[in-house]
């Protein structure tokens, strides 16, 4: 239970933090994305601290309980679905602008388009795992 709390704090946080920062604004992500037109800089003021308390916080982490926290290097787990799932991840969030974190903030403000793009990628998962368990020979 103790667990499941600090989970959703940490959700929270992470939510107002999308919000404050900008990063739920479809706009605003284009913008960060146009390297060679008008080109959005802010987001890396949100990007860049976040990396290093991602850092700091998987060192802590591997300090204070190195049996209980491995970071995975193993070079089998990033095949061709690895990687193509991170390209059609990038490709939608450049087309659309919305990360699948922030949508599921302004989410909440209930727009059709928002709507939509959720229930896509919900459909695209599905889509995903049914064809790689096809391809897997799974049932």
């Amino acid at each position: 239970m103790k667990q499941n709390v600090f989970a959703f704090l940490a959700g929270v946080v992470f939510a107002l933090g999308l919000g404050v920062s900008g990063m739920s604004q479809p706009s605003k992500v284009r913008g960060f994305l146009d390297f060679f037109g008008d080109w959005d800089i802010t987001l890396l003021f949100v990007l860049g601290p976040a990396v290093c308390i991602y850092l700091l916080g998987t060192r802590i982490a591997a300090w204070v309980s190195p049996e209980r926290f491995r970071v995975s290097s193993d070079p089998e787990r990033m095949g061709v679905r690895f990687f193509s799932g991170c390209i059609l991840f990038g490709i939608g969030w450049g087309m659309v602008g919305l990360c699948p974190g922030p949508s599921i903030v302004i989410l909440g403000q209930g727009s059709f388009p928002t709507v939509l793009f959720f229930l896509f990628v919900l459909l695209g998962i599905y889509g995903a795992d049914r064809v790689l368990a096809g391809l897997s020979g799974e049932k």
